[in-house]
């Protein structure tokens, strides 16, 4: 009876009880699409900040990271690598070492990183090879005689007017105190978007580096990829027996992305909280709308709560009447929300979402990172899930006020209709 009587009720005012679903429908859906769209925003921006520099886990000696010295480096033993492999969360990996001199020629000279790695590894780490934008990244090999091989970022190429088949010279201090120099060729130029990397970096092979360096086979980090970012912090401590054991005269530090880069970390908590006060606007603007629809249709129907308990409906079932009424809006609305949000979300989780639509420029930069013009969404099981069962949640909470008070209709002045 109480489910047949809410169901009479909400299809004799059916424009009202459409539009009432509808604004739920239309609040569920922009919850998960925004959602989404946040979730893919912060990951891009993660991915973006991490993919070249730190990966998700850097490992480095302690005291390097209190100051990166270049005499602070450790040894890269095969059996260290070989152990860090095994983890089933770790994607990729790939040992640098860290130099700063002088790089230039006879006309102009300028002060870079220069970042000695293994190109395949590196290449298959990050996508450095897929930012050469001339020339070609290190070859696998270093060369037996003559120039090595260097890749610049395209800022530094630009400020030393430069570009590939050049040859440059490099010097700077090793770590044993000498004066390390050595001539290079320049065989491609990288665009990032990172602006660390573009304006200083200098790739060069990395035992062609320890050589310059005076570093005897050791490197100054390890960076680690993980296939989940958000498990980053958990992957760190795995590994961090792991290193120790690998090194045990090191006093090492492994770090997640989280403690590496610490302003980005606090960027994406503090977008969390911003986020979480928009999502309470929303609901509270869906709630407002199911209080009004509700409390409206029960002062309209006093005269029929009336006749109903005086014919031996007790308060207890026109109180369950009234609340089935707002869940049923809550669920309907909640369940076509979920449809039309999970639809375009997924659209744009294929697609992206075209922001040159919304400016001129068809790529930007934030934080030193460089964005496309598109950003793609993130759809998971939460970001669905959990805006609809918040609004049947909201639905039922607007309910109580609508239902309390039709439960509470006294029979004589509401048949009369004098209250």
């Amino acid at each position: 009876m109480i489910v047949k009587l809410a169901l009479r009720n909400l299809l004799r005012n059916r424009w009202r009880s459409v539009l009432t679903a509808g604004g739920v429908a239309l609040a569920v859906a922009m919850m998960i699409w925004t959602v989404s769209f946040l979730d893919g925003w912060m990951g891009a921006m993660v991915r973006g900040t991490t993919a070249l520099e730190s990966l998700q886990v850097k490992i480095e000696r302690a005291d390097y990271v209190e100051e990166p010295r270049i005499d602070r480096a450790f040894e890269l033993t095969e059996g260290l690598v070989e152990s860090l492999e095994r983890d089933p969360e770790v994607s990729a990996i790939s040992a640098r070492a860290r130099l700063f001199g002088l790089l230039g020629d006879e006309r102009r000279s300028r002060v870079a990183q220069v970042i000695g790695v293994n190109a395949v590894r590196e290449a298959g780490a990050t996508p450095i090879e897929e930012a050469i934008v001339q020339g070609r990244w290190l070859s696998a090999q270093d060369r037996a005689q003559g120039p090595g091989e260097v890749v610049l970022g395209e800022t530094l190429a630009r400020q030393l007017e430069t570009g590939v088949g050049a040859e440059l010279v490099v010097f700077l201090e090793a770590a044993d105190g000498s004066l390390g120099n050595d001539v290079f060729e320049v065989v491609g130029v990288v665009h990032t978007g990172t602006s660390t990397v573009d304006r200083q970096a200098a790739y060069v092979h990395l035992e062609r580096a320890q050589y310059l360096g005076a570093l005897e086979g050791r490197v100054h980090e390890v960076a680690v990829g993980a296939r989940d970012l958000s498990a980053a912090p958990a992957l760190a401590q795995r590994l961090e027996p792991v290193v120790a054991r690998a090194l045990p005269e090191e006093v090492m530090a492994v770090r997640p992305w989280q403690k590496v880069l610490p302003s980005v970390a606090e960027l994406v908590e503090l977008s969390g909280g911003s986020n979480a006060v928009m999502y309470l606007i929303i609901y509270l603007v869906a709630s407002l709308g199911i209080m009004n629809t509700q409390r409206m249709s029960a002062l309209e129907r006093r005269r029929e709560f009336g006749v109903l308990m005086a014919i031996g409906v007790s308060p207890r079932r026109l109180f369950w009447v009234v609340m089935v009424e707002t869940v049923v809006l809550g669920v309907l609305g909640a369940v076509f929300g979920v449809v039309i949000g999970t639809a375009v979300s997924l659209y744009h989780a294929r697609a992206g979402i075209d922001l040159s639509v919304f400016s001129a420029q068809t790529s930007f930069s934030y934080m030193g990172v460089s964005f496309s013009e598109r950003i793609y969404t993130v759809v998971g099981a939460g970001t669905v899930l959990e805006p609809p069962l918040v609004m049947i949640l909201v639905s039922l909470l607007c309910g109580l006020w609508p239902a309390t008070q039709s439960a509470r209709v006294e029979i004589a002045p509401a048949i009369s209709g004098r209250s």
